[in-house]
C-alpha cells in the first residue's frame, strides 16, 4: 500500500484546504455585523432617552433595545463558525460603549435633558466604541 501523494493530488488537497478556510473564515465575520448593530442600535438608545421627556417613548425604546437585544442573541447562537480570539478582542468596545453612555446619562439627564447640541454628540460618543470595533473585527 502507498501512502505518498502525488504532485497534483497535493496541490488539490492545498485548493481545497485554502477554500475551506477562505469559506470559514467568512462565516466568522459574524462579531463586526453584531458590533455595528449595537452600536447603531445603543446610539439611537442615547439620543431617544435625552431628546424625549415622555415616559411612553422611553418605555418603546426600552422595549425596542430588549427585542434587539433577544433578537441578535438568538441570531448570534445560530452562528456556527467563531474566530479564535473574537470575545477577547470585542470586549473593550463593549466596555467602552457602556462606560461613555453611563458618563452621558450622569452628566446630562438632570441638566441637559432635551438638549440637542449635548445629546446628538454625546449618542455618536457612546456608539462610536462599538462601530470602531465592527470596523477592526471585520479585518481580524
Amino acid at each position: 500500500m502507498d501512502n505518498e501523494m502525488t504532485p497534483d493530488a497535493a496541490r488539490a488537497a492545498l485548493l481545497s484546504a485554502t477554500n475551506t478556510s477562505r469559506r470559514l473564515r467568512s462565516r466568522a465575520r459574524w462579531a463586526s455585523t453584531k458590533l455595528a448593530v449595537f452600536g447603531v442600535g445603543i446610539g439611537l438608545v442615547t439620543a431617544t432617552i435625552g431628546l424625549v421627556e415622555s415616559k411612553l417613548v422611553g418605555a418603546a425604546v426600552l422595549a425596542g433595545w430588549l427585542m434587539l437585544v433577544g433578537g441578535m442573541t438568538v441570531w448570534e447562537r445560530s452562528r456556527l463558525v467563531h474566530l479564535a480570539g473574537t470575545r477577547a478582542r470585542i470586549t473593550p468596545y463593549w466596555i467602552g460603549s457602556f462606560a461613555f453612555y453611563g458618563v452621558a446619562l450622569a452628566v446630562g439627564t438632570d441638566e441637559k435633558s432635551g438638549d440637542l447640541t449635548y445629546w446628538l454628540p454625546a449618542s455618536v460618543v457612546v456608539a462610536l466604541p462599538m462601530l470602531i470595533g465592527a470596523l477592526r473585527e471585520r479585518r481580524a
